[in-house]
Formats: structure tokens, C-alpha cells, sequence
């Protein structure tokens, strides 16, 4: 289950290059929070077989990818993914098919507010101030 980048830079909270408004959807559950970066985890979890896999892709060390998964599925009474202990070429990850229902469910909810709010969006669009760097670009340009 792969999304396009424009989609996960808007999912993030960042504008894409045309500069404009969008949200960010986090989940809260227990006392963790669930938002798009641990989402993507997930997913290259899914894509790879592997934690380490996982975090090149993402360009994270393990330790910090393991701590971001380790704290997601405290959220979580049930598994989110299992692992396989072992050396090369044994050991591995994957996901439990709670974890795949949660990444899929996370963006079937992403889509639906995006649609939802799609008019502040462009209310906020149509009044947002100027980019400060393109009016850095200008002020410089006009002397």
C-alpha cells in the first residue's frame, strides 16, 4: 500500500511546492500518538520484511525506528507486527493484519478529511499571506 509524495508531504502538515494550506492527522491512542511518520514505518515494515530495511528507506538509524514502532504498538492491545530474530538472511518483519487494518484505515481517514475540508482549504489558500521567502526574493530584486 504505497501513496505518492505529494500526498505524504500534505499528510505531514507540509505545504507542497505550490505552497498551499493542508493538515495533519495524528491518532491518539492510550498515550501514544499515531501520525504519518509512523504510518510510513509501517509500511516499509510491510515493503521490506525488515526493521533495518525499513529505516534505510526512511533514512533512519534502527535504533530509531525501532523505538518509533516499539512505542506505536504500546498504543495497541494487540500486535502490530512481529519479528524474527536471527542472522543474515533469517531474521525479519512483518506486519500482523492488525497492522496493515490500522495503515489502511489511517489513510481511507486522511482521504475523507482531506475531501472534507478541501473549502477552508481553499478559503485559506485565498488569504493566506505570501510566502516569506519568495517576499525576500522581491525585496531584494526591488532595490
Amino acid at each position: 500500500m504505497q501513496h505518492n509524495d505529494n500526498r505524504h508531504k500534505q499528510a505531514a502538515g507540509q505545504q507542497n511546492e505550490s505552497g498551499r494550506p493542508g493538515l495533519r492527522l495524528k491518532l491518539f491512542i492510550a498515550d501514544e500518538t499515531v501520525g504519518v511518520g509512523k504510518i510510513e514505518l509501517l509500511e516499509a515494515v510491510d515493503r521490506t520484511g525488515s526493521i533495518s530495511a525499513a529505516a534505510d528507506a526512511m533514512g533512519m538509524d534502527y535504533r530509531r525506528a525501532w523505538f518509533l514502532l516499539k512505542s506505536t504498538q504500546q498504543g495497541f492491545k494487540v500486535p502490530l507486527f512481529t519479528t524474527r530474530r536471527g542472522g543474515t538472511g533469517r531474521g525479519g518483519a512483518s506486519l500482523t493484519p492488525e497492522g496493515r487494518e490500522l495503515i489502511k484505515r489511517y489513510w481511507e481517514m486522511k482521504t475523507a478529511i482531506d475531501r472534507q475540508a478541501e473549502p477552508l482549504l481553499q478559503w485559506l489558500e485565498a488569504h493566506q499571506a505570501e510566502d516569506k521567502a519568495l517576499l525576500a526574493d522581491k525585496d531584494t530584486s526591488s532595490n
